[in-house]
C-alpha cells in the first residue's frame, strides 16, 4: 500500500470541490493539521493520514461501504443477562439469527449469546443468558472502517455497533462476505 504524500492529499480534495474546513469536518482532523499535512510540513500520524483518506474515498466513492455503519445490521433481537437460556434459544430459532447482543437497561452492550456460547455450555436450557453469554464480545463504535472490521471478523464470530455507548447494531461474518461481494458487484 502505497502512502500517500500532502500533495497528493491535496489534489484529491481540490478535485472533488472541498475546502480545508469541510475536510476538517469530515475527517475529524483539524484545519490547521490538514494544511500541515497538505504542505507536508509535518509528518502525520499513520491514524491521522487514515483519518483523512477514509474522508476522501467516503466522498469519492459514496456507493461503497466504508463503515460498519454502513453494513450493520441495524434490526436487532436482544436479550438482557436476566432472560432465560429458553428465551435465548427460542429468539435465535424464531428470528432466524445466530447471535443476540446481551445489552444493559441503559441499552449498552454487555454480552454475546451466539450459537458457539450455547453449544459450549451444552445442553442446558434452565438459568439465566448471564450464565452463557460472551461477556467480552467486541464492541466497535460505528464509524469503524470496514478493513479494522473486516480484520476483526477472523477472530471474532461478530462485532458489537454502538454510537455514543449505546447499541446500535451488529456486524457478523457474513454481514462482512456480503459487503465484500457488494464491493465487486460496484467495480465491475
Amino acid at each position: 500500500m502505497e502512502i500517500p504524500t500532502g500533495k497528493h492529499l491535496k489534489r484529491c480534495r481540490k478535485s472533488l470541490g472541498l475546502t480545508q474546513t469541510e475536510l476538517s469536518q469530515l475527517s475529524g482532523i483539524a484545519q490547521s493539521v490538514i494544511a500541515k499535512v497538505e504542505n507536508e510540513s509535518v509528518d502525520p500520524r499513520s491514524s491521522t493520514l487514515k483519518k483523512i483518506v477514509d474522508a476522501l474515498n467516503r466522498l469519492q466513492f459514496p456507493d461503497q461501504p466504508h463503515i460498519v455503519n454502513d453494513i450493520m445490521v441495524e434490526d436487532l433481537i436482544t436479550l438482557f443477562a436476566d432472560d432465560t437460556i429458553q428465551s435465548a434459544i427460542d429468539k435465535m430459532i424464531d428470528g432466524n439469527v445466530s447471535q443476540l447482543p446481551v445489552i444493559s437497561s441503559s441499552g449498552s452492550p454487555i454480552g454475546l449469546v451466539s450459537e458457539s456460547s450455547l453449544l459450549t455450555h451444552g445442553a442446558q436450557t434452565m438459568g439465566s443468558v448471564r450464565s452463557v453469554m460472551q461477556a467480552n464480545a467486541v464492541v466497535v463504535n460505528y464509524d469503524v472502517s470496514i478493513s479494522e472490521a473486516r480484520e476483526l471478523l477472523t477472530n471474532e464470530e461478530a462485532l458489537l455497533v454502538t454510537k455514543n455507548g449505546r447499541l446500535v447494531g451488529l456486524v457478523s461474518r457474513i454481514d462482512m462476505v456480503r459487503a465484500l461481494r457488494d464491493l465487486r458487484d460496484i467495480s465491475q
